[in-house]
């Protein structure tokens, strides 16, 4: 029995995107959850130390520095209530880039 060349076609794509899907499994985009594009377009433009020290405070990794984590820096724990724009008792990366930015001048 022969197969025709439409029915080898259609196999050759399905195996071809199946593989590339698979390729795709572990694929993380820059930053993480809601926002995580603008969060990567963020962490791109900021200073790489200041994203590292953003990253070493927020010890359980889920994208934001709460009271018990800054806790660990006494500067930024005295800065944390001005800092805290949206009063969420958590800091993102944008509004510890910003109080750094003001640390700094």
């Amino acid at each position: 029995m022969f197969l025709s060349t439409k029915s080898i076609t259609t196999g050759l794509f399905s195996f071809t995107a199946l593989v590339a899907l698979a390729g795709c499994q572990n694929y993380t985009p820059a930053g993480d959850g809601a926002g995580s594009f603008e969060r990567g377009k963020l962490e791109m433009s900021a200073p790489p130390e200041l994203v590292d020290r953003f990253h070493s405070l927020d010890s359980d990794g889920d994208g934001v520095i709460d009271v018990s984590e800054a806790r660990s820096d006494s500067d930024l724990m005295g800065a944390f209530g001005t800092a805290d724009i949206d009063s969420d008792r958590q800091l993102s990366l944008g509004e510890f880039l910003d109080s750094q930015a003001v640390d700094n001048n």
